[in-house]
């Protein structure tokens, strides 16, 4: 397995595990606002330290690409956050992993290049995987769960261009300094968000914090792991099949400690859960493909 994979399926697990301590402060009292402002800050301090490690040139005449990102990247996040808000972690996450998709559906329009074959079976296989984990959940559209698919399903198709966008522009205008500054300028527009809102309070209700707090770091730490990863490595839909293993991982840790976090999705959701677990299998056949693809081309 080429070892830089290793990067995007621990940033999947991190991710998982973000999502379900996120959801956690919702339940537990945390505004969606709240939790946010919260996390796109996080992400931005975790970011900053990049500025320092540029050990290449700048080009300043290229910032207008980072901006898109960092545009791009906004609205993905809140999405994101809305659809973790509206629907269950189980479901919402591996829809996410639709992402690989439109990664590499957008390295043909954006970059004018055709990933292998077996990738493109790797994406097809994945795609069908999250949609069977959300089989069970279609029939429940009147409260709530088709906003969810709509949402996260958009929030993903937004992040594969970004990723693509990404691996286009990044090093050419100094990779470390590129993903910096599109996430600090995610926490800029936060911060200008959280004004014109009126500065709503960021004081969360204690028994909520700690989760909170720590899922929105962890989101900032898989996050610098996946934009290294897609910077530096010339394997947009190859990493996106990896990271798409965040639906195995969320199924297994709401099966598995799920209920130590307040997260009863495992017995509320019924049969719907039995569909999602079906749709792992896919979706590491996906993962197993894609590890094997590159593997042979010794990428």
């Amino acid at each position: 397995m080429p070892w830089y994979l290793l990067l995007p399926l621990s940033a999947a697990a991190l991710y998982a595990f973000s999502s379900l301590l996120i959801k956690r402060g919702l339940s537990e009292g945390v505004t969606m606002t709240q939790s946010f402002h919260l996390t796109n800050f996080a992400v931005g301090l975790v970011f900053t330290p990049l500025l320092f490690l540029e050990t290449g040139e700048v080009h300043w005449d290229l910032v207008l690409h980072p901006i898109l990102v960092t545009i791009a990247f906004f609205l993905g996040t809140w999405l994101t956050f809305l659809s973790i808000r509206l629907g269950d972690v189980s479901l919402v996450t591996p829809l996410m992993g639709t992402k690989v998709v439109f990664v590499a559906i957008g390295v043909v329009v954006f970059a004018g290049s055709v990933p292998p074959l077996a990738l493109w079976i790797a994406a097809a296989l994945t795609a069908t995987g999250v949609f069977l984990m959300g089989a069970g959940d279609f029939g429940k559209k009147a409260v709530g769960h088709a906003t969810a698919v709509s949402t996260a399903l958009l929030s993903a198709a937004i992040f594969g261009v970004c990723d693509v966008m990404v691996r286009m522009w990044a090093a050419e205008f100094g990779a470390m300094t590129f993903l910096a500054l599109s996430s600090i300028g995610v926490a800029l527009i936060s911060a200008t968000l959280w004004l014109i809102q009126g500065r709503p309070s960021l004081i969360l209700p204690i028994g909520a914090r700690s989760a909170t707090l720590a899922g929105a770091s962890i989101v900032g730490v898989q996050a610098v792991l996946m934009g290294l990863a897609l910077s530096y490595h010339d394997d947009a839909t190859g990493i996106n099949v990896a990271y798409a293993s965040r639906g195995f991982w969320a199924i297994l840790f709401v099966g598995w400690i799920g209920p130590k976090f307040g997260n009863h999705e495992r017995h509320a959701s019924g049969r719907a859960f039995g569909w999602r677990i079906a749709g792992t299998v896919l979706l590491t056949a996906a993962i197993v493909l894609a590890v094997v693809a590159r593997a042979r081309l010794g990428r």
